[in-house]
């Protein structure tokens, strides 16, 4: 019930704040005080304090569950990551948004060309972050290496072995290459820690980091780890790992492509590193067939409010908010009314940016296991065990 709750409080703030943004583009500042604009904003705002307060303490796992019986088989049916239609809709509204909220203020204000001048980056700004919305959000297309394990999956045969899942770990690092003595600048890399048969330790990581929004890797690294810590889970690699090698050889970053699957059909598609790997995908007895029909869908972050991340974005959001309010009050006119509106512009463009400095910075130690800092100029086991593939 909370649960639900929190959902349909998220759904109204977003809600509201497109109310806000419409009644934005189709109108200006020239017919008196908008208090449609301010009563949609109050009351989204509203909405999202009670969220906030509802959703901070939440359990890290989600509410409990009765133990799942033991997947005899690897599944067959590997599923993308599901959309997040509150992620799509809250970027939607932070593309359209800046441009709506200038058009309003400097509309009949200024000058059509001075308009024009600062209507043109926010009109760019509109264009590039729907298409990354598109494309990252909606279409969600998975790597090449992901599609040839899911191919692998669907074909009936994959490497599979049986780990015990220790924990999530955020991990934080002195890179090689890093020159300061004094605070040098840290890295962080998040990853799943898993223990197989022989007592040995091997590192999972999420997908790569994506441009548009938070995370989603990393959030849903931070419900998988501590939802099923201490259990049993099948990690997977393609049939077709050698080629998969051969071409991992020439890039940057190279991996193999895994997923690694609980008893409850619920997975993470993720990152092993090349080293420690051989021994479970050259031991034949490793080549399973999977089982027909048997899906596995990629675990749903659990959204709840954090400080250091959403404080910063609802920082942001309020400081459009008082900008923009007396362009809404029709107390302004003129430029200052055109500058309050792109004053309002750039704190929503910065909003998203706010909370993902504060999500990939700020660890939560409720859900995350935090080793201390590594210093990988130093000892050679601190960069094994920061880079991933073993921990063992």
């Amino acid at each position: 019930m909370r649960h639900i709750l929190g959902e349909c409080l998220r759904a109204a703030s977003l809600l509201c704040a497109a109310v806000a943004v419409i009644l934005c583009m189709f109108y200006d500042g020239s017919g008196g005080a908008r208090w449609g604009v301010l009563a949609a904003l109050v009351v989204g705002a509203v909405c999202i304090g009670v969220w906030a307060l509802l959703t901070r303490g939440a359990p890290p796992a989600g509410p409990s569950a009765p133990a799942p019986e033991h997947l005899p088989a690897p599944p067959s049916v590997l599923l993308r990551n599901p959309v997040d239609w509150y992620l799509t809709a809250g970027m939607i509204l932070v593309a359209v948004a800046p441009w709506a909220l200038f058009r309003f203020a400097a509309h009949q204000e200024i000058d059509p060309a001075a308009i024009v001048l600062g209507a043109l980056p926010l009109g760019l700004w509109t264009g590039m972050v729907l298409w990354l919305t598109v494309k990252k959000l909606l279409i969600r297309p998975l790597s090449k290496e992901h599609r040839l394990l899911a191919q692998d999956a669907k074909a009936g045969r994959v490497v599979a072995v049986r780990f015990r899942l220790g924990s999530a770990e955020w991990l934080r690092f002195v890179p090689e290459n890093s020159t300061d003595l004094i605070d040098p600048k840290l890295e962080h890399a998040q990853m799943l820690k898993l223990l197989d048969a022989e007592g040995k330790w091997y590192g999972v990581h999420g997908l790569h980091k994506d441009v548009n929004g938070p995370d989603h890797a990393r959030k849903q690294l931070a419900v998988f780890g501590p939802r099923f810590a201490g259990e049993q889970v099948w990690m997977l690699w393609p049939q077709r790992w050698e080629i998969v090698l051969a071409v991992a050889r020439r890039q940057r970053n190279p991996a193999y492509p895994v997923a690694v699957v609980a008893d409850t059909g619920e997975m993470v598609w993720g990152y092993a590193s090349l080293d420690y790997t051989d021994r479970y995908l050259t031991d034949s007895a490793n080549l399973r067939a999977t089982a027909p029909g048997l899906r596995a869908r990629p675990v749903s972050p659990r959204p709840y409010f954090r400080g250091a991340v959403h404080g910063r974005m609802l920082l942001r959001l309020a400081l459009a908010a008082a900008a923009f309010t007396p362009v809404l009050l029709d107390a302004v006119s003129g430029g200052v009314s055109a500058l309050l509106g792109l004053v309002a512009a750039v704190a929503v463009m910065d909003a998203p940016f706010a909370a993902r400095r504060g999500n990939t910075k700020v660890p939560d130690p409720s859900r995350w296991n935090i080793p201390p800092v590594e210093d990988l100029r130093t000892p050679p086991a601190a960069v094994q065990d920061a880079h991933g593939g073993r921990l063992g």
